[in-house]
């Protein structure tokens, strides 16, 4: 979503300030009166506002970043060494497979190791006899091809072993052992485990999803005022990480559960100051110039009606209620966007009695 550029932004204001929004009525109110009522004000210029808006985000991997690790075939878990959410390293065991196909396999490659060496011996005693000129060309010709259909067996039954985690007979094992061992392909960390041991597993299982570290997405909800204020591109601080991230999107539609905005950013280096899964508190330095009509003002000054939120501005004679665009909340104060000087002064306390008597439920004159 391209940043909003000065022009829209004048027109939300003026919208804001227009009757549809703002309420025409004037509270009116001696300043012996605000103040036997608790009314105090403050002046809008100590509350100008950066871009800066403040929200909470969960740590994910890209799925980009995800791999599953399943069974080769069919076996038992005879043991599992990492468990969800772990870090691990490439190369290390994640678990250990035991069965009776693994040493059908591990016996395949032994016969066709063996048929490799014969068929090699066979090529080597042909070439020379070929140039004694005993045999005839055909004959060696046939050798030849019989030995390379088994060197390539003998390749296929490798990298069989290799992808069921198993080690060949006579590397690291004197025997055929019927155990298999899952690792790492790569440093990461668990994502998910479902692998147990003792259980019985088919061949494609998935037992293992790892997730590389670097990089990782922040996953945020943003309400649309807040969403409003944010762009592809904005910088996102998060406290203890030395290099901020990217907003890489602002989605165009409302989550159903939610119904807020997700807005996705991306840290490519995160370097240990984060981990997957974790709930950080971001910082998201918006690309469009906020301060000329956004202020940050205190909770304690917002008022909630119709639907609307509002303030109480200080005028001749009384305040003036004002509707404002919320573009971001915490529990002490409010990003909003209002199109007035600097000099105007707002209502920061004794609120509550304003709004009773705006509403004409009593008090304040």
């Amino acid at each position: 979503m391209p940043p909003l550029s000065s022009h829209l932004l004048s027109i939300l204001l003026l919208l804001l300030a227009s009757p549809v929004h703002a309420a025409t009525d004037l509270i009116l109110l001696t300043p012996e009166q605000a103040s036997r009522a608790g009314v105090v004000t403050s002046a809008l210029g100590d509350m100008k506002a950066g871009g800066a808006i403040r929200l909470p985000a969960q740590v994910v991997v890209p799925p980009s970043q995800i791999e599953v690790i399943a069974a080769p075939l069919p076996a038992m878990v005879d043991a599992v060494r990492a468990a969800y959410g772990e870090t691990v390293k490439k190369g290390q065991i994640l678990a250990r497979l035991q069965g009776a196909q693994l040493l059908e396999l591990q016996r395949d490659f032994a016969n066709a190791q063996a048929q490799a060496g014969l068929a090699a011996e066979n090529l080597r005693r042909d070439e020379s006899l070929y140039a004694d000129g005993i045999i005839a060309q055909g004959r060696l010709s046939a050798t030849r091809a019989a030995e390379r259909q088994a060197a390539m067996l003998l390749a296929e039954r490798r990298q069989t072993l290799r992808l069921a985690g198993m080690a060949e007979p006579g590397k690291g094992t004197v025997t055929l052992s019927g155990h298999a061992e899952i690792r790492a392909p790569f440093d990461g960390v668990v994502i998910e485990a479902s692998a147990q041991p003792g259980s019985r597993v088919d061949a494609m299982t998935p037992l293992f999803k790892l997730g590389r570290l670097a990089p990782l997405w922040l996953e945020i909800q943003a309400a649309p005022a807040q969403a409003a204020g944010i762009a592809r591109g904005d910088a996102v601080s998060i406290p203890g990480c030395t290099q901020a991230g990217r907003v890489i999107l602002v989605a165009p539609h409302m989550q159903t559960a939610s119904q807020s905005q997700l807005i996705r950013a991306e840290l490519r280096k995160p370097d240990g100051c984060i981990r997957p899964f974790q709930y950080v508190q971001t910082e998201i330095a918006s690309a469009r110039q906020l301060a000329e009509k956004t202020w940050r003002v205190p909770s304690s000054a917002l008022v909630r009606h119709q639907g609307l939120v509002w303030v109480f501005v200080e005028a001749a004679g009384g305040f003036r209620p004002l509707a404002v665009a919320v573009l971001d909340e915490a529990p002490d104060a409010a990003l909003v966007a209002a199109d007035l000087p600097v000099e105007t002064r707002l209502a920061v306390k004794g609120v509550s009695t304003l709004k009773a008597s705006w509403l004409g439920l009593g008090g304040g004159q």
